[in-house]
C-alpha cells in the first residue's frame, strides 16, 4: 500500500511539472531555459536513481564519479553531468540506506569522529565565511558537501549497510576498472597530449607535460592509479578472490607508466612505499620482489648518469626551487598554527590569512615570502591545522588511525580476509601520504575513496567474519 501511494504522489507531482514545463516552453523566448523544465528534468533523474537498487548505484557511481569529477566541470556539458552522475547519488543512496530495514552493525565511539569532523568544518564555514555564504551561496554549499559531506556520506553508508554488507570484492572490482582506465588515459595523453575534457592547464612544455586523465591535478591521478596498484597487489599476493585476478594484471600492466607519466613525486613515493612492503612480505612474492627491487637499484646505479642529464629530470626530480616554496609554506603553515591553535583561524582561511606571516628559507627572506603569497598550501594536514586547529586535524585523522591500526592487527592475525585489510591499508596510506604532498580541501573523489575503505575496513571488522561472501 505504502508502495502505492508513493508511486502515486511521484506520478501526480510529475505530471504537474510536465503541465508546467510544456507551457513554459511553448511560451519561453528563443534561447530561454524555462526553470518548469528544469523542474521536469530533476523529478525524471530522481525517479530514476530512486528506482535503482542501492548497491547498483554506489557502485555504478563509483565507477563513473573519476569520470564526471574534478575535471568535467571545466566544460558546460562536463558541469552537468557532474551534477547528476557525482554530486546527486551520494544524497540518493545516503537517504535509500536509512530507509532501508535490516540489521547493522552496533555503532562505536569511533564512528561519530567523521561526522563531527563535517559539523565542524560546517560550523566554521557558518561562523566564520558568512560573507563567502552571502557572495555565493550556492557554491559555497556545494564546496562543502563535495569535498567533506559526500566522502562522510561514504563511510556511513557502507559501513553500517542495512543487511547483508556491500561485498568487497564488487567494489575493488570497480576500483580496479576505474583506476586501469584513469592509467590507460594517463598513457594516451602522455603520447598524443588528449584528455577527455581537454584540460591541458598541466601541459607546460617539451619534458614537462604532466598527464591529468579526468582528474584536473596530476597528484590525484596519481594517488588514485597508485589504489588501484596496491589493491591489485593485494589480490595476487594476498589470496585476494580469483575473479579479481584478471583485472588486477591488467591494473599493474597501466599503472606504473600511467604513475609516471604524472611526473608527481608525492604520488609515485607513496606508491612505492605502500608496494615494497605488499611484494617483500608476501610468501608468494618475497623472492621475487627482493628479485625486482635488486635489478631496479641496479639499473638506477648503472644508467644514473644517463638519467640525470634528461630534461625530466631537470625539470621534475631535481627542481630544488619547488622544494623550496614547499618548505616556505610550511614555516608559514606552522605559524599560522601556533597563533590560534585550538580551532584555527576558520573555514577556507589559508589563502587569506597567509599574508600575515613573515618566512624565510634557503631562497632568501623576499623570495620565501613571495612565494607564500603567490601558492596555496601543498600539506593537506597543514592546512586543515591553520583552519580548523589542532580538533579539526585530530578529527579528521583519528578514524584513519584507528581502523587502520585494528586492520593490521588481523592482517598479523592472519585473519581470513587480510587480502582485503592489506588493500585497505595500502590505499589509505597512499591517499594520506600524496596529501600531504598537495591540498585535497580543492578536490573531492579521491579523498572520498579513503572514506570508502576505512568504511570497508570497518565493517569487515564490525561483522566479524571473512569480507568475501560468495
Amino acid at each position: 500500500m505504502r508502495s502505492y501511494l508513493e508511486r502515486a504522489a511521484l506520478g501526480g507531482v510529475a505530471l504537474l511539472v510536465s503541465y508546467e514545463a510544456a507551457h513554459a516552453i511553448v511560451t519561453a523566448p528563443s534561447g530561454h531555459v524555462p526553470k518548469p523544465l528544469l523542474a521536469l528534468l530533476v523529478v525524471a533523474g530522481a525517479a530514476v536513481i530512486l528506482a535503482i537498487a542501492t548497491d547498483h548505484l554506489v557502485l555504478g557511481w563509483l565507477l563513473l564519479a573519476p569520470l564526471f569529477q574534478e575535471s568535467a566541470g571545466k566544460s558546460r556539458v562536463g558541469h552537468f553531468l557532474s551534477l547528476a552522475l557525482y554530486t546527486a547519488p551520494p544524497l540518493a543512496f545516503a537517504v535509500k540506506s536509512v530507509v532501508t530495514r535490516g540489521r547493522r552493525p552496533r555503532l562505536r565511539w569511533i564512528d561519530g569522529v567523521p561526522a563531527l569532523y563535517a559539523l565542524l568544518v560546517l560550523g566554521s564555514l557558518l561562523i566564520t565565511a558568512t560573507s563567502l555564504v552571502r557572495a555565493a551561496p550556492v557554491g559555497t554549499v556545494r564546496t562543502f558537501y563535495e569535498t567533506v559531506a559526500i566522502g562522510v556520506i561514504v563511510y556511513y553508508v557502507v559501513a553500517f549497510w542495512p543487511g547483508r554488507a556491500l561485498q568487497p570484492e564488487r567494489v575493488c572490482a570497480v576500483v580496479l576498472a576505474a583506476a586501469s582506465l584513469q592509467a590507460g588515459m594517463s598513457i594516451v595523453e602522455w603520447l598524443t597530449g588528449w584528455n577527455l575534457w581537454h584540460d591541458t592547464g598541466w601541459h607546460r612544455g617539451a619534458g614537462d607535460n604532466r598527464s591529468v586523465a579526468t582528474l584536473a591535478n596530476p597528484g590525484l591521478l596519481g594517488a588514485f592509479v597508485g589504489v588501484g596498484m596496491v589493491v591489485a597487489l593485494a589480490v595476487l599476493f594476498w589470496d585476494g578472490p580469483s575473479r579479481l585476478r584478471r583485472l588486477s594484471i591488467l591494473m599493474l600492466a597501466l599503472g606504473p607508466l600511467g604513475l609516471f607519466v604524472t611526473l608527481t613525486r608525492g604520488a609515485i613515493v607513496a606508491t612505492a612505499l605502500a608496494c615494497a612492503p605488499l611484494v617483500l612480505l608476501s610468501r608468494r612474492s618475497r623472492l621475487g620482489g627482493l628479485g625486482a627491487l635488486a635489478l631496479a637499484a641496479l639499473v638506477i646505479v648503472v644508467f644514473w648518469g644517463r638519467i640525470a642529464s634528461t630534461s625530466l629530470y631537470q625539470s621534475r626530480l631535481s627542481n630544488g626551487q619547488n622544494v623550496d616554496v614547499r618548505l616556505a609554506l610550511q614555516r608559514a603553515s606552522l605559524d599560522l598554527a601556533a597563533q590560534k591553535p585550538i580551532l584555527g583561524w576558520g573555514y577556507g582561511s589559508f589563502d587569506r590569512v597567509k599574508s600575515v606571516v613573515q618566512v624565510s628559507g634557503t631562497i632568501g627572506a623576499v623570495a620565501a615570502s613571495a612565494a607564500v603569497a603567490g601558492n596555496t598550501s601543498h600539506d593537506t594536514f597543514l592546512t586543515v591545522l591553520v583552519e580548523y586547529g589542532g580538533i579539526g586535524l585530530l578529527l579528521l585523522i583519528l578514524p584513519w588511525l584507528w581502523i587502520s591500526r585494528n586492520a593490521l592487527r588481523r592482517i598479523r592475525a592472519r585473519a581470513p580476509d587480510r587480502w582485503l585489510d592489506v588493500a585497505g591499508v595500502a590505499a589509505v596510506f597512499v591517499i594520506a601520504f600524496t596529501g600531504a604532498t598537495l591540498d585535497l580541501r580543492f578536490f573531492s573523489f579521491v579523498p572520498a575513496v579513503l572514506w570508502l575503505f576505512l568504511a570497508l575496513l570497518r565493517r569487515a571488522a564490525a561483522d566479524g567474519r571473512p569480507a568475501l561472501t560468495a
